[in-house]
């Protein structure tokens, strides 16, 4: 490591590094997910009023961002395992908050959607792939604790950031507000980038965890090591029963969960009016961090699939039970145990993924099971509006994505570290 590299970062020769990446991943992801995921629920009504567009063509582009992001991380997974993330997340920052500074430009619908394309190449560069890459080149026996504090950054982002964007738009109006998101994204993004990411800890002569070639592995350590080092193409890891099943679960899975995310204001205000319903959001986003911070202490010890099991049975039950009981104790409880199995989902999707296919494949595996997980989370919520608009109720619904939580808790069940052949 160059002086000048030295003089940036803080001393690691007799401290483990790795914790500082965990911060930095924070900081990304809090940025990130509360500007870049949460923020277009905020910008989506200004953004349709000043131009007179439809709700409907707004939505699709933030449905397009969602797509596209699939399949940019598909292209960039293999680029992120072999040239390491500190550029893509640079770059990213860099194109995200240009395309910020667009959007305050256009004036018809190709140029929206142009955006939104541009956003979401950026969004992908700078997000959930590369820091849960990170998290995982650094740590293998604590790699649970480590992911579970850096992706708590996603919900207190959108706990912070949402309504400071909405004060923003407010008092400054739409422009002004996405001039001042952009800049954000890229004043955090880009130094915490250039003084803390390092790729891996052989980078500065350090081990995964910070221990070192003398200490003795355990028997979860001589379990995991036999594939942590593995090379997947992506072929490879699509001939395997884990990639499968990891993809279906969580597909399954999130379909269930965006789902209610984003009818949930509207379901729980038929009971508890507008005002507490939209307060229940708070309740699911701190739900979420206690739920990811508390299984974050236990997860390393116990087998990732039966964690996966009992969050999205505890899912399901929570949804279920919503669809027939309407007792407002029942409704706050039910919404609180939803965001307890939230939080943590996302981070087993990443766990799950680096414990079955390793260090080196990581982030191509991961964009390769981001593109069909994404198919759920994209559909999820249309497919609740239309059965809603059918029916009159959310019931149907409710049981439908219910059962698809119960029927993915089986699926993942499978998904057992493959042999590479």
């Amino acid at each position: 490591m160059s002086e000048r590299n030295n003089q940036a970062l803080p001393p690691v020769e007799n401290k483990f590094y790795g914790w500082w990446i965990v911060f930095a991943g924070f900081i990304i992801l809090f940025v990130t997910s509360g500007i870049g995921f949460y923020s277009h629920s905020v910008i989506l009504d200004p953004l349709r009023e000043l131009h007179a567009w439809s709700k409907g063509t707004v939505s699709a582009a933030v449905t397009l961002f969602f797509f596209a992001n699939g399949i940019t991380g598909l292209v960039l997974g293999r680029w992120i395992d072999r040239y390491g993330p500190k550029w893509f997340l640079i770059l990213g920052s860099m194109i995200f908050g240009a395309a910020l500074y667009t959007l305050t430009r256009i004036n018809n619908l190709p140029q929206l959607f142009a955006v939104y394309l541009m956003m979401s190449f950026g969004y992908c560069s700078s997000a959930l792939i590369p820091v849960n890459t990170l998290i995982t080149n650094w740590f293998i026996r604590k790699r649970g604790l480590a992911m579970s504090i850096a992706n708590t950054g996603l919900s207190v982002g959108g706990m912070i950031l949402v309504p400071l964007s909405s004060y923003l738009i407010l008092h400054l109006g739409l422009d002004r507000t996405l001039l001042i998101l952009g800049s954000i994204y890229m004043l955090v993004i880009i130094p915490i980038t250039l003084i803390f990411i390092q790729h891996r800890p052989s980078d500065i002569n350090q081990y995964p965890d910070g221990l070192s070639q003398q200490d003795e592995p355990t028997t979860r350590d001589r379990k995991l090591g036999k594939n942590q080092m593995n090379v997947w193409s992506r072929k490879q890891a699509m001939k395997t029963m884990a990639f499968w099943s990891i993809a279906l679960a969580f597909m399954l899975a999130l379909a269930g969960q965006i789902a209610y995310l984003v009818h949930q204001v509207s379901f729980l205000s038929q009971y508890l009016g507008l005002q507490k319903a939209a307060s229940t959001v708070s309740i699911t986003a701190g739900a979420s961090i206690v739920g990811r911070l508390v299984l974050g202490r236990f997860v390393d010890s116990w087998d990732n699939r039966y964690v996966i099991m009992s969050c999205v049975i505890f899912q399901g039950i929570a949804v279920i039970t919503l669809a027939f009981y309407n007792n407002i104790v029942i409704l706050y409880l039910c919404t609180f145990i939803f965001g307890l199995t939230m939080g943590p989902l996302l981070m087993m999707q990443s766990l799950i993924i680096g414990e079955c296919f390793g260090i080196p494949s990581f982030a191509a595996v991961s964009g390769a099971i981001g593109l069909i997980t994404i198919t759920g989370a994209a559909f999820g919520p249309v497919i609740a509006g239309i059965v809603f608009d059918m029916t009159q109720s959310y019931q149907w619904s409710f049981m439908l994505f219910a059962s698809a939580s119960f029927l993915s808790a089986g699926i993942i069940y499978f998904a057992r570290p493959p042999a590479l052949k």
